[in-house]
């Protein structure tokens, strides 16, 4: 496995490049934990903590 990592500035061009990326399975964005907005403390210091892999999200209803 390989993984390479990059940041970018975000255009709408730039998001569509990347959108069919995705689509194609040729990008995988990994979750590290979901968390519902009311926990979005807890997420924020998950995050602080360094200790996850992957992207935390928070769940809007």
């Amino acid at each position: 496995m390989r993984a390479v990592s990059f940041r970018l500035v975000s255009n709408g061009a730039r998001l569509q490049v990347i959108g069919a990326l995705i689509n194609a399975g040729l990008v995988r964005v990994i979750i590290g934990k979901e968390f519902p907005l009311s926990e979005a403390k807890e997420a924020h210091n998950l995050g602080e903590s360094g200790h996850v892999k992957g992207k935390i999200i928070l769940r809007v209803q």
